[in-house]
This record gives structure tokens, C-alpha cells and sequence, in this order.
């Protein structure tokens, strides 16, 4: 979802959390498209056309994902065409102007006539963040698998949120629960560090790279606030590096909910001190 505020302040942007009441037991019951989406992997010949199309793709592969949120229908593109093509049809044309090259993953409420309402998360294969593995230390071929991994998890988050805490946000808050979900996926730890490579945000002086994730979540702001919410943002890793190694436990998948929940319910000026 878009931010729908424009030219905010910094304490407005960073005001932005979630409010937990009483969680519901999870993983919460699929929603009931989902088994609409079982019955066409079982039966392609019984697919909608657009469907068909997307999934009889060569370059595409489909299942359902268990997340504590329920379940969730997942393509998996291996080619940008087949990225956009996906999109498009399932999306219904929601990006006129094309979708910028440096996006790689959504979870969608299809606009198709046929899936009005399904939610479907839809994965590219490309090097996370566009960095590619030589830039975080690993190989090509590994760096994909970490990257599909990263995406997956970051999109489950996203899903979860908008299931579990109604709501679901382009705000760097949102972002550094579904980052962080990611990385502990696809690398059994967390590191500030490399989250500032994902959002481009340089490791020296702290300033914004050309070319970044960050600039795209804090667009809606006044230009005088960007700073403030940079340091801010800054802060709001090195707490989450620090909480998680002095509290090892809520790295554990087993605890992604809580963790997660932490994240969204703070904020992210309260998660310089987060405990």
C-alpha cells in the first residue's frame, strides 16, 4: 500500500506504528480464496485463462505458502517478463508508467475480474535490493536462493501485518520488520549493516546512495524532515541489531510473530531502546 499522507513532518512519519490488542491463536484460518488457488494447481486445465497463462509460463512456479497469517498463493518468476507479465494480468495494468526495474517482489489484491479479493505475493528472481552477491560476500548462484528467501519472508511479513494488525504500509517501520523477517530466514541472524545496503543507505557517513530503497518509503515527507527520520531510521537498526543479539530466543522462527509484532508495535523511535 501507497503512503496516503504528502509533505509530512518528521514526527507525523515517525509516529506511524501498530496498536496490538488480544492476537487471535495462529496461524489464523486461510482465507477463502486460497482454495480456489489449490483446486487450479491441482487442475490447471481448470484455471481462468489470465491464470492459465501466468502459471502455464515456463518460467514460473507456483504453490501455496503456510505463513502464521494462513495460507497464501506464491509465483515465482524466474525472468522480468514473466515478473511483469504476472503482475499485469493478475494487477490489472496498476503501473501505467511500468514497473521500476529495482522491484522485485508484491503481495497483491488481484484487480483481475476473476480474483477480485485473492491476495497473492509474486516474487522475481534477482539479487535482493539489486545488490549483487559479490557485494554482500557470497556467490551468484547462493545470493539468488538468499534472495528469493529474503523476498518470500519479507512479503510474509507484509502479509502478516495487514491479517493480524490490519494494516500494511511503504513506510521504512514496515520495512525493517519485513527486512529483518527476511534476513533471519535466509541467514539464521541479523545485521544492521547489511539492512543500511538494502535501504542504500551508506555504511561511512550514514547518507543516502544514489539509487536507493529509503528515498521510495520517505518520499511523502517535507525535504527538512528527511534527515531527522534518517537518523532516526540510523538508530532504529543498531537497537534491532542489539536487542536481538542480547535476546538470541526471538531470532528463532518459532518466534517471528513476536518479533515482528515488537517491531511494528514500537515504532521506529522507540526501537533505539528496544527491549
Amino acid at each position: 500500500m501507497m503512503n496516503f499522507l504528502e509533505n509530512i513532518s518528521a514526527y507525523e512519519y515517525l509516529s506511524h506504528h501498530y496498536e496490538v490488542h488480544e492476537l487471535p491463536s495462529l496461524p489464523l484460518t486461510d482465507e477463502d480464496f486460497v482454495r480456489e488457488w489449490e483446486y487450479w494447481l491441482e487442475n490447471p486445465k481448470e484455471e481462468p485463462s489470465d491464470v492459465k497463462n501466468v502459471l502455464s509460463d515456463e518460467m514460473t512456479t507456483s504453490w501455496i505458502e503456510k505463513t502464521p497469517a494462513g495460507r497464501i498463493p506464491v509465483i515465482y518468476t524466474r525472468s522480468r517478463a514473466s515478473f511483469e507479465l504476472a503482475t499485469d494480468l493478475l494487477y490489472q495494468a496498476a503501473f501505467p508508467a511500468g514497473i521500476p526495474a529495482s522491484v522485485n517482489a508484491f503481495t497483491i489484491k488481484a484487480k483481475h475480474p476473476a480474483l477480485q479479493g485473492h491476495r497473492v505475493i509474486i516474487l522475481n528472481e534477482a539479487g535482493y535490493s539489486a545488490l549483487a552477491g559479490s557485494e554482500v560476500g557470497i556467490g551468484e548462484d547462493e545470493w539468488l536462493e538468499k534472495s528469493m528467501t529474503l523476498r518470500l519472508n519479507h512479503e510474509i511479513c507484509h502479509y502478516f501485518s495487514l491479517r493480524v494488525l490490519g494494516g500494511m504500509r511503504n513506510h521504512v517501520l514496515d520495512e525493517i520488520a519485513a527486512d529483518c523477517l527476511g534476513q533471519l530466514s535466509a541467514f539464521g541472524a541479523y545485521n544492521a549493516s547489511l539492512q543500511r545496503r538494502f535501504f542504500g543507505i551508506s555504511e561511512s557517513d550514514g547518507n543516502i546512495l544514489p539509487g536507493n530503497r529509503f528515498s521510495f518509503y520517505v518520499k511523502s515527507l517535507r525535504n527538512d524532515s528527511i534527515h531527522e527520520v534518517l537518523e532516526e531510521t540510523n538508530a532504529a537498526l543498531s537497537g534491532l541489531d542489539s536487542y536481538l543479539l542480547k535476546n538470541p530466543d526471538m531470532a528463532l522462527a518459532s518466534n517471528g510473530p513476536r518479533l515482528i509484532i515488537k517491531i511494528l508495535s514500537a515504532g521506529v523511535g522507540a526501537m533505539r531502546d528496544l527491549r
